[in-house]
């Protein structure tokens, strides 16, 4: 719209006044939507009408437009979601719980000197800015201070109101912790102030949020890490689905609750290691003749594990001298047939392409797993492009760190070299296509009835944030995280960042939620949905956030030169 005023009648009953700028009637090119809204022309109006074909050229070509559009995907993502609101647990506590109180704080007509001195005496990253009644004027934090000092040259005298104060994000008493954490990470802000009539009467952080999450005391992690026999520690793990359900109804974010039920995963499988090694010494087999590790990879090393994940693990072995390589080996091959049985006992099937550290191409010396980075990066092919789509997100899941460290230093100086590598895994990427058709329909498996929602959608995320973060240097292993690094590093706009996420987030609360009721009903788990099943709101949800992914897709493989096939 460029002049005029126009409301728009949704169907839900809600009613958005258009102004100029905003676009009407996208529902149809983004997502293959028919019309439902019903557009009232206010006052006299002028409208631009744009062809569909003239609008994709227009995306390829202005990067503003691009974005403007990333950023009404991830509105319409985020209005069509289904209610995460939380009633029970502790993210549904008010903010007041949490919060620091009182609030440090200065007037607005404090100089930037007596400020900065008052927030060293005290220790702390931000102060509250208000008039002399004790009125919210701003917020001021040591980055402002910063910015204000070294950027725009402002003197010790200066007032912090005039120069260095900052609008702040602000809830009231009564908003749940929830709610604060998404708008948190919805604004990347790193403080909230609680206010109460206008006066702020406490502030709130991430890390605050964070720390009571995870205080929860859980009584299963803690028997499981407590499990004598492997005996008992199937019985627990049998019980992962308390862990599942708990994590989808104590967390807003779908991303969040599947860290959280990764953490659980993890730690039976810790135990299970654990209980290896005591059975190498009961056997009379010894301690283990050389530090190591063990990493996990793929979804493991994301944390980003669903109900089923299978096995994808590896051995580092410190390096040692030649006379000793015979013994040590025999040694760690003996542990590691015994660690994957144990864990495929509690219910981590072996790999079926047997990427596992009983395979003698996943158990090597640190030195021997350095030379094969170098080889892969310096050689790479398609099969080892493949190879990297899975290898090169892992993490420690047991032992010693900094070998895992030492190793991950490597990847990142010898991924730095090759242009070739990312391209290879780009193209193995390109083997997936997000499930959303010429026309914008949802495309369903050649039987016509499924959706694979981890080959058609979540995996194309996870690779393309993976390329683009060993491309960036950035260490982070998990999808949220790196796209928020990604972001930082400026390598992804925030519009394109925040439809991208919404789209995860979609696609994890819709997998998770499938996997739990499957479970209730004894069928095998899987990562197929049936369309057919969803409400008609879920599918044009489902169908907006393909359209976000084929367009992260289609920038991957256009960065990386990629010919779409």
């Amino acid at each position: 719209m460029l002049e005029g005023s126009i409301m728009l009648h949704r169907p839900s009953g809600r009613q958005d006044a258009v102004q100029p700028g905003d676009f009407i009637g996208l529902a149809n090119y983004l997502d293959g939507n028919d019309h439902t809204t019903k557009a009232e022309v206010t006052s006299q109006s002028k409208v631009l009408s744009v062809p569909e074909a003239v609008l994709q050229r227009l995306e390829k070509e202005r990067p503003d437009l691009f974005n403007a559009l990333n950023r009404v995907i991830a509105a319409k993502l985020r209005e069509r979601s289904p209610d995460r609101s939380i009633s029970t647990g502790v993210l549904a506590q008010p903010v007041t719980r949490i919060m620091k109180s009182p609030v440090s704080s200065c007037e607005g007509n404090t100089t930037i000197a007596e400020a900065l001195t008052l927030m060293q005496e005290r220790k702390i990253g931000s102060l509250a800015v208000t008039n002399h009644t004790g009125k919210l004027q701003g917020l001021l934090t040591f980055s402002g201070l910063a910015e204000a000092a070294i950027s725009n040259g402002a003197k010790p005298t200066d007032s912090v109101l005039d120069v260095a104060c900052e609008t702040p994000h602000i809830v009231d008493s009564g908003t749940p912790l929830w709610e604060a954490q998404e708008l948190l990470k919805r604004q990347h802000s790193k403080y909230l102030l609680v206010v109460d009539d206008s006066a702020p009467t406490g502030m709130v952080s991430e890390s605050d949020i964070l720390r009571v999450l995870i205080s929860r005391p859980s009584i299963l992690a803690n028997r499981i890490r407590e499990a004598d026999s492997m005996k008992e520690l199937i019985s627990l793990s049998a019980r992962i689905i308390e862990a599942a359900v708990d994590a989808q109804r104590s967390n807003h974010l779908p991303s969040d609750a599947v860290r959280l039920l990764s953490e659980t995963h993890l730690i039976i499988q810790r135990r299970a290691i654990e209980l290896t090694l005591r059975w190498m010494k009961r056997k009379n087999h010894g301690a283990p003749p050389a530090s190591f590790a063990i990493f996990i990879m793929g979804s493991g090393g994301r944390k980003e594990m669903l109900l089923n994940p299978d096995q994808d693990n590896a051995l580092i072995i410190q390096d040692v001298p030649k006379s000793e390589r015979e013994n040590v080996r025999e040694w760690f091959n003996r542990f590691t047939k015994r660690m994957n049985r144990n864990l495929a006992r509690v219910g981590y099937s072996l790999c079926p392409g047997e990427i596992m550290a009983c395979n003698p191409q996943f158990s090597r010396s640190l030195k021997e797993w350095k030379a094969e980075i170098t080889k892969i990066t310096d050689l790479p092919t398609a099969k080892s492009a493949r190879w990297s789509n899975v290898v090169l997100d892992f993490d420690t899941l047991y032992g010693d760190n900094t070998l895992t460290s030492e190793l991950r230093r490597h990847l990142l100086s010898e991924v730095g070299k090759g242009h070739q590598l990312f391209k290879l895994m780009a193209e193995d990427d390109a083997e997936g296509k997000p499930a959303i058709g010429l026309f914008n329909q949802l495309v369903t498996t050649s039987d016509g009835q499924w959706i694979d929602i981890k080959r058609n959608g979540l995996r194309i995320i996870t690779d393309a944030t993976r390329i683009y973060a060993l491309d960036t240097g950035i260490t982070m292993q998990n999808t949220s995280d790196r796209l928020e690094a990604l972001l930082r590093a400026e390598k992804l706009s925030k519009d394109f960042k925040d439809a991208i996420q919404e789209a995860y987030e979609e696609l994890l609360d819709l997998l998770l939620t499938h996997q739990i009721e499957q479970h209730r009903q004894s069928k095998k788990l899987d990562k197929l949905i049936d369309p057919t099943t969803l409400s008609r709101q879920s599918r044009s949800t489902l169908r907006m956030a393909m359209r976000a992914i084929k367009r992260f897709q289609q920038q991957l493989q256009g960065d990386y030169d990629v010919d779409a096939y």
